[in-house]
């Protein structure tokens, strides 16, 4: 654990104090400025990126069918997503964050 923002007298006005990367590849950092306590958490994206080029690249040209996969959705992502109830509403997410992030998708046919 990091303390950034600690003088010798204690903490200054802002301090940030960084647990580390997880196990998920999840880096979670707790911001306290003023009266205010922020949790940022941050992924690295591009593992996530480099799967879904190369899937997409390999179904180039493709038909549809059966159990095709026309998209990867980070854990932290799909995390947020997999908590709604609603399975009309899970798959509406799904496919908003996809036509958001289109560098996630895997098969561009999906979309279109």
């Amino acid at each position: 654990m990091n303390l950034v923002g600690m003088s010798p007298t204690g903490y200054a006005e802002n301090v940030t104090v960084d647990e580390g990367v997880n196990a998920f590849g999840v880096r979670q950092q707790v911001h306290f400025e003023g009266d205010s306590v922020i949790v940022q958490k941050t992924y690295d994206a591009a593992p996530h990126l480099e799967h879904a080029r190369i899937a997409r690249e390999s179904t180039e040209g493709k038909r549809w069918g059966e159990g095709k996969m026309i998209g990867h959705i980070p854990p932290v992502e799909y995390a947020r997503i997999s908590v709604i109830r609603d399975p009309a509403e899970r798959r509406k997410a799904i496919m908003t964050f996809l036509r958001e992030n289109p560098a996630f998708v895997m098969f561009d046919r999906a979309l279109k």
